[in-house]
């Protein structure tokens, strides 16, 4: 394991004793020296086992705090769940700390955005362990080989941006130009689902300009290409937010009217928002549109966010309603898995085959926000409908989502630094 990967995995083992979800080998504080390995002592072999290798310390924070609530509630399978929550900053670092979670024996695994499902999925299939992704909207997860293993709570392109292009449309766009990353599975997807959508509405995508993955800095080549098109309006859909941001900031010199339209890795995240150089000088504005945050109307929502303000004092960010909803998932299947397969604990593939059982109809609607009773109907032999902070969705053939979506449209407000995200969307995502 290299330096870089156990550097993160003590800040992750800090966390986790701060919110009581360590494993057997997490003691003492965060100066307590890492054992050779890790993440094979954060396994408890007392408990039940599961993991996250996340993208952002937000959506770490939003799976831990439904694992605390999950135990405060009495576990699962009459023990404590133990939750590792990792936070990986690139794809290798969240290759790496997969397969140890995945070696070490977890046996379901929430993985960040879809690159990194991609590279860590024949790992999983090797273990039989389950993949539940809050950030991952590749359609290749849709048509992808995966012995059934993938499961979002979360939405795919096709369904995503058709919005964004709405969003653009309305604002008055009509010549786009497509910005990504090369060989990056996300921008792949945008990329090629953005123009049918613009131009079915009327729009045009002039251009497309790749930006090779990981560069940081020195984009000026790349947006002369973009300017050159003479666009109204721009899609970045560079995958990390800080770099998104650096785009906006390099393209300042340009002085262009065009309009930055946003996908759900930038739209809403404050990590964006805090890389933005001078956000008065974005002459044309900024907006976007993702499905990444629970209906502000919905109770669920508002009360994991009532618990996450109470457990961290801040507001909830992007992506972590549909993680906490992943881990309430995870106890929900689990439990059921343990019962019908008379197994303490299940095995992955056993709790694979409970993940639509607890999470579609038919069953009586359980929500996070009375867990304790979910599980209990749970162990009574009850067929349970979970209806999450997210949204009361279900998984169809693919694993992907069904059912009404919550969709938050971003503008930024360059005076106060923030995203304005006081409208919202409800869309239909057919089976």
């Amino acid at each position: 394991m290299n330096t870089a990967t156990r550097s993160a995995l003590a800040a992750a083992l800090a966390m986790l004793v701060s919110c009581g979800g360590s494993g057997s080998g997490g003691a003492g504080d965060a100066t307590t020296p890492l054992p050779a390995n890790p993440v094979k002592a954060l396994i408890d072999p007392d408990a039940i086992n599961i993991g996250s290798v996340g993208w952002r310390t937000s959506t770490r924070d939003a799976f831990l705090l439904a694992a605390k609530q999950i135990n405060d509630a009495g576990g699962v399978l009459g023990k404590r769940l133990n939750a590792i929550a990792l936070v990986a900053r690139d794809n290798a670092e969240a290759q790496d700390m997969g397969q140890q979670l995945l070696d070490a024996g977890v046996i379901a695994l929430n993985v960040s955005t879809s690159t990194r499902v991609l590279n860590l999925l024949p790992q999983a299939m090797a273990k039989g362990v389950p993949i539940l992704t809050e950030s991952s909207s590749s359609p290749t997860l849709t048509s992808v080989a995966d012995n059934d293993l993938v499961y979002r709570i979360g939405v795919s392109d096709v369904d995503a941006t058709p919005v964004l292009a709405s969003v653009a449309w309305q604002a008055g766009k009509r010549r786009a130009v497509v910005l990504v990353n090369e060989g990056d599975a996300f921008g792949a997807g945008l990329a090629s689902l953005f123009s049918p959508a613009f131009r079915q509405i009327g729009g045009e995508v002039v251009a497309t300009v790749t930006i090779p993955f990981g560069l940081k800095s020195g984009f000026a080549s790349y947006l002369q290409k973009v300017y050159d098109a003479k666009p109204d309006v721009i899609l970045n859909g560079i995958l990390a937010a800080d770099i998104s941001a650096n785009v906006l900031n390099e393209a300042l010199p340009f002085q262009s009217n065009a309009m930055w339209l946003l996908p759900g890795t930038a739209a809403g995240n404050q990590t964006f928002i805090d890389n933005l150089a001078d956000p008065g000088k974005i002459l044309g504005g900024a907006r976007g549109a993702a499905a990444t945050i629970g209906a502000y109307g919905n109770s669920s929502y508002q009360a994991f966010r009532a618990g996450y303000i109470a457990q961290y004092g801040a507001e909830p960010q992007d992506f972590t309603a549909p993680t906490y909803d992943i881990a309430m998932v995870m106890a929900l299947a689990i439990e059921r898995a343990g019962l019908v397969n008379n197994s303490k604990p299940p095995t992955g593939l056993m709790v694979r085959d409970s993940l639509r059982f607890v999470m579609n109809a038919p069953g009586d609607k359980v929500r996070p926000e009375n867990i304790a009773a979910a599980l209990t109907q749970i162990k009574a032999g009850k067929d349970v409908d979970y209806a999450g902070a997210y949204a009361d969705i279900d998984w169809d053939s693919h694993g992907d989502i069904v059912g009404m979506v919550p969709f938050t449209v971003f503008r930024l407000d360059a005076a106060a630094r923030s995203w304005d995200a006081s409208q919202q969307l409800i869309i239909s995502i057919p089976r």
